[in-house]
């Protein structure tokens, strides 16, 4: 009985092994996407959390609904280029929230707005002097795009969110979160604070682990048809 040659068995087998193991890569990432998705949920069905009472930095506070008083600092503000919605580039606007009654700042983002005409351009932003509530989503600053250039801020336009060099540059202890702004008393923006539903990308996953697996099974597939089956084909 012929059988394939030792080079073209261990192709098969290589090939097998790297598509198998790329869909089982695939489907550890979507388990770990759907518990990602499960404590999202979780946390935003918790009661709102007074941050000026109840700021304990080992407790885990990501993606909670958070309400806190303070005061602005637009001289350190930071403004996150090409965030894009609804197809359209525009801005985010950062900046640090003095904490009442501690010493703790915390960056909150204000919201997003379309792109002007000239970049960096954005409608002036009166700032309020005095104490003011926000309510909000915790979150802790992901992975930003990629970076092709070290020039990565340019004035108060920054590429992406980069809380070690925000505080380098502006000394300033910003905690290892960020307040995305939801609602504000006494201050009233032309910024959208609708956020977008945060997507996990589960089903991404899903699909190509499938991809992988079917790559797996054609893998197989063509090596025992052309390996053993076509060649008994050709002995008779």
């Amino acid at each position: 009985m012929r059988h394939p040659s030792w080079t073209v068995t261990f192709i098969a087998i290589l090939t097998f092994g790297l598509t198998l193991s790329a869909a089982y890569w695939q489907l550890q990432r979507a388990e770990h996407k759907e518990a990602l998705e499960l404590r999202f949920n979780r946390m935003q069905t918790k009661d709102i959390l007074d941050l000026n009472t109840d700021i304990n930095s080992s407790k885990d506070i990501e993606y909670r609904r958070v309400v806190v008083t303070g005061i602005l600092d637009a001289s350190k503000r930071m403004i996150l280029d090409n965030r894009i919605r609804r197809g359209q580039a525009g801005y985010e606007l950062l900046m640090p929230f003095s904490l009442t009654g501690s010493e703790n700042i915390i960056l909150i983002n204000l919201g997003w707005i379309p792109r002007g005409r000239v970049f960096g351009e954005i409608p002036d932003l009166k700032t309020p002097d005095g104490v003011i509530k926000v309510t909000g989503t915790i979150v802790k600053p992901g992975f930003g795009a990629l970076e092709l250039s070290e020039n990565t801020v340019d004035g108060e336009i920054w590429q992406n969110l980069d809380l070690s060099r925000y505080r380098l540059r502006t000394s300033l202890n910003v905690l290892n979160y960020v307040i995305q702004v939801e609602g504000a008393e006494n201050f009233d923006t032309q910024f959208e604070r609708t956020w977008p539903k945060r997507s996990f990308g589960i089903e991404t996953h899903l699909s190509y682990a499938g991809q992988w697996l079917f790559f797996s099974f054609m893998t197989l597939f063509f090596y025992i048809y052309y390996g053993f089956i076509k060649q008994q084909d050709k002995t008779k």
